[in-house]
């Protein structure tokens, strides 16, 4: 799978360079979402259906949990973390600029 400069390897859980061919490693969860948000073609992604479809949380769940795999994911394949263009947050949830 293509993600930017990047070849995402969903089942070895890695990020693989194209300049370079650097592979970062992923946790499983990383994986999981980046994955999801791949299927979902650029399309935005609700907080909820994340939860729901990455933990199994039910609707309501009050957790950080989301935000803080996005935001380790947006260290590891950001240059500028601080200003996403690959994984960016948009009103109502996520999605991946492909």
């Amino acid at each position: 799978m293509r993600i930017g400069p990047y070849e995402f390897r969903a089942v070895a859980r890695v990020l693989r360079a194209g300049e370079d061919g650097t592979e970062t490693r992923l946790t499983d969860k990383e994986a999981q979402i980046l994955a999801y948000l791949y299927r979902a073609e650029g399309a935005i992604v609700s907080r909820e259906r994340l939860l729901d479809q990455v933990w199994n949380y039910n609707e309501g769940v009050t957790t950080h949990t989301l935000e803080t795999h996005i935001y380790r994911l947006r260290q590891k394949m950001e240059r500028d973390p601080a200003n996403a263009v690959l994984l960016v947050t948009e009103p109502g949830g996520y999605r991946l600029a492909l």
